[in-house]
């Protein structure tokens, strides 16, 4: 099509130029008879210019003759292309819309700069947004100290939690996931109804747990008082299996009362300021009975720590008394360093070393990786799911790292506006 425009274009510059030039040769001037054909040619030429120009303005009929026509073929065809393209994507993007406006869960996208692009009215609903708050930064609609601190961090790995008051007191959980040129799309879920189940099972399993400990006091005693007296070897025996198994059941009401109580906890509270150097040493000298003065404090200077000072110590305790249990008979190292990030807390044994496939899980409550050398050392497996708890209220987590043969380190870093570093010692 094209070719054959150019030809008919051409052939056409030629016949009024060949007519000219053979009217010109007539009259005895070919010269001025060729200009006068070249000049027909730019007069046709400008008015199909004006033409095109007019059909650009929607103004006259599009030019359909010669090169000029074909174009004009083209841009139509185009045009329709594009507005059946366009239309099939204004299709999708309505579809899309809808899509997010029917969600339950909040959707608010976010620029390179952490302002507002869109929202859905699940988040509209959830955080009290308006339309007037498109274009605004997020944290400034959002004044929640623990969404800002996750927000500036820049891990979003893992969802946050937390209480918001609009209208009536919701629980959220916030995930940020980037997308594109520094983009991020925030999904919030209301999760109020299941932090209010959550809440019932922590209360019934904290009301049974108080209720267990009184009998189980008076069975211990009792089971203490018999294992004092002469008895039979027989009989002997049995008590002191049933006083083992009683203690055992003591340390694990302790643990659920503690944990529940944990669970329980507005962990946006931050507690107030204590001496971890100090708190390391009293936690040491506690466990120097079980230890038999194998673990050794690497901690140069004073740390104070805004947080709760009998959690850290629980924290400290159950990962020392694991390393003592199931780090075999070396030395263990509790290695307090502070760094750019915080402090890091790093507790390092040399025993057996734990299977990878166990690591992921150790945190959960009653898992074992060993269920007979458990029951033998009596362990609730609650220990590290109440270090998991007490240390989400000092805004970090535990790292596990483990090699067989070799050992185990679990360290965990206290944030740095946590902390405070005195003058090395």
């Amino acid at each position: 099509m094209q070719q054959i425009a150019r030809q008919k274009e051409l052939l056409r510059v030629l016949v009024i130029a060949g007519l000219g030039l053979a009217l010109g040769w007539s009259l005895g001037y070919p010269l001025m008879g060729l200009m006068i054909g070249l000049l027909v040619v730019i007069v046709l030429m400008y008015r199909t210019m004006l033409a095109l120009y007019r059909w650009s303005l929607r103004q006259g009929p599009r030019p359909e003759d010669g090169l000029i026509g074909y174009s004009t073929d083209r841009i139509l065809l185009r045009e329709k292309n594009l507005k059946h393209k366009i239309q099939l994507l204004t299709g999708q993007i309505q579809r899309y819309k809808q899509g997010i406006e029917s969600l339950h869960d909040g959707v608010v996208t976010l620029n390179a700069d952490g302002h507002i692009v869109a929202f859905n009215s699940s988040a509209a609903r959830l955080l009290g947004l308006r339309k007037e708050d498109i274009g605004q930064p997020v944290t400034n609609l959002l004044r929640n100290p623990r969404f800002t601190r996750y927000f500036k961090a820049g891990d979003y790995s893992s969802a946050l939690q937390f209480d918001i008051n609009h209208r009536r007191l919701f629980s959220l959980q916030v995930q940020i996931t980037p997308f594109g040129d520094d983009q991020k799309v925030m999904l919030v879920k209301d999760i109020t109804e299941r932090k209010r189940v959550e809440t019932m099972r922590q209360n019934f399993i904290a009301d049974v747990s108080h209720e267990l400990r009184t009998p189980l006091t008076v069975i211990n005693g009792y089971l203490e008082m018999l294992g004092d007296m002469e008895l039979p070897p027989a009989l002997a025996k049995a008590i002191s299996q049933m006083d083992s198994q009683g203690q055992r059941m003591k340390t694990l009401v302790n643990d659920l009362i503690q944990l529940s109580k944990l669970e329980s906890t507005n962990s946006e509270q931050r507690g107030d300021w204590f001496d971890l150097q100090q708190l390391s040493h009293a936690v040491i000298d506690q466990l120097h009975p079980l230890s038999e003065g194998r673990i050794r404090l690497h901690c140069p200077q004073r740390i104070d720590v805004c947080g709760h000072a009998e959690e850290m110590s629980s924290v400290l305790s159950n990962l020392l008394t694991n390393a003592v249990k199931y780090g075999g008979d070396g030395q263990i190292d509790l290695n307090i360093r502070a760094g750019m990030d915080g402090v890091k807390v790093s507790i390092t044994d040399h025993g057996p070393g734990i299977p990878a496939q166990h690591i992921s899980r150790l945190t959960e409550r009653f898992y074992r990786v060993d269920d007979s050398r458990e029951s033998t050392l009596g362990g609730s497996g609650l220990g590290l799911a109440i270090v998991k708890h007490a240390l989400d209220h000092h805004d970090t987590v535990l790292d596990i790292e483990s090699t067989l043969g070799k050992g185990s380190t679990f360290s965990f870093t206290l944030p740095a506006d946590r902390c405070r570093i005195s003058e090395q010692e």
